[in-house]
């Protein structure tokens, strides 16, 4: 039997700061959706009981709205289980639309609406604890509304509206060739499964005609004399400033560990195998497993902050957070992370290097050191542990055919 619950659709707060208030049916097939045709602002939400609260002045009514409405879907889903088999969400939906609001197949309906399909993609990805893909999509989303307004029908969606939002993205957002690009991966994505849904007609595709252009990334990346001076200069042991430069050069040294697996790093993902210390932790990008022998360098830095085989963080930065949910994890790292590259920034300053400093540019300047060394691209591409080449290659100016190597060979 489908379940029903009371949700605010806080993706769709408008100017005015209110927010549409929605039923959620689920089966064990997916979600569906139908509009309450009600508002209410956030803070006049109970997500825990899907009630308003006592701030709204007319919340007794509101609720009891909101009961009738519940009550009728599940009458109607014992009606149709006294006739037959359970009721899916989508029969549901049907059933409610048909008593309260238009026919289905009207733009307000998930089914032909671009908009509703989208935010359904976007609460899913929060519940499945995507907060990073689920924080992205969300923002494209409120962009794109802004631009179109709503409902959207999907064959609104044109290679004319897509090349309209293009130049309005440039023009009113200021927004950079691979910043627009990464608007429209995600208006893709989204579209692309609608049709995969079958809400959409595939032979109606607009990203037939209209082609996500990509420009040129230039990523900034230190030569390893300014590696060097970061490691040289002479900071207070302890000292937070002293603790970010040892995170950098940790990430340099071990192939440009990304700072959300660092931060997570912890004693059980290290082994000492041959008197040597061993690293083996998933990425968080790929889900891949990478595993790799730490160079002394590195090994010294490590031994300053974590232990082998402890349970705990390897390193402080998420040492006292609460991360009990994947977004209080999510915002855990991001700060973190924030500070760190905020830190960098003194480094830089220091150590007297123009080029802005971020904790990610550990992982160009590895891949870029790697290949000025003679590595080959299969190397350095299993190195930083890409599933392609064609992602090394982005990070490299030319190939060679050099044989396998250990890192430590660069950092004697």
């Amino acid at each position: 039997m489908p379940t029903v619950r009371p949700i605010l659709r806080t993706s769709k707060t408008n100017d005015e700061g209110t927010a549409p208030i929605y039923l959620r049916i689920s089966d064990r097939d997916g979600a569906r959706f139908v509009s309450l045709g009600k508002r209410v602002r956030p803070t006049q939400w109970d997500e825990k009981r899907g009630r308003v609260t006592s701030r709204h002045d007319d919340y007794k009514n509101l609720n009891r709205f909101i009961e009738e409405r519940v009550e009728a879907i599940k009458s109607a889903a014992f009606r149709i289980e006294m006739d037959g088999p359970p009721p899916t969400a989508a029969e549901l939906q049907d059933v409610y639309r048909a008593t309260y609001e238009a026919p289905r197949g009207s733009v307000d309906s998930e089914a032909g609406d671009y908009f509703a399909f989208g935010d359904g993609v976007v609460d899913e990805l929060e519940r499945r604890g995507q907060i990073r893909t689920h924080n992205r999509y969300k923002s494209v989303l409120k962009k794109f509304r802004s631009f179109t307004g709503e409902p959207l029908p999907y064959d609104a969606v044109t290679p004319r509206l897509l090349r309209d939002y293009q130049t309005h993205l440039v023009e009113h957002y200021g927004n950079s060739t691979n910043t627009v690009a990464s608007n429209f991966r995600a208006i893709r994505a989204i579209l692309y499964r609608a049709i995969r849904e079958g809400h959409a007609d595939q032979g109606a595709n607009p990203f037939f005609h209209f082609k996500i252009k990509r420009g040129r990334t230039d990523r900034t990346k230190l030569s390893y004399d300014e590696i060097l001076s970061i490691q040289d200069l002479d900071l207070e042991t302890g000292a937070l400033l002293c603790d970010v430069r040892n995170y950098f050069l940790f990430s340099f040294y071990c192939a440009g560990i990304r700072f959300g697996d660092f931060a997570e790093l912890r004693g059980t993902d290290f082994v000492v195998r041959d008197s040597r210390l061993h690293l083996s932790y998933t990425m968080g990008k790929t889900g891949r497993r990478r595993s790799l022998r730490v160079p002394q360098r590195a090994e010294a830095i490590f031994e300053t902050y974590g232990t082998v085989g402890d349970d705990g963080f390897a390193f402080p930065p998420l040492r006292g957070y609460d991360l009990s949910t994947p977004r209080k994890r999510v915002n855990a790292i991001s700060s973190q992370n924030a500070v760190a590259n905020d830190y960098l920034k003194t480094i830089a300053e220091l150590a007297e290097i123009e080029s802005k400093v971020t904790f990610h540019i550990s992982r160009h300047s590895f891949a870029d050191y790697a290949r000025r060394e003679g590595w080959s691209v299969y190397d350095i591409a299993k190195m930083l542990g890409h599933s392609s080449l064609k992602t090394t290659e982005v990070y490299l100016a030319s190939l060679d055919g050099a044989p396998s190597r250990d890192a430590d060979e660069l950092f004697a």
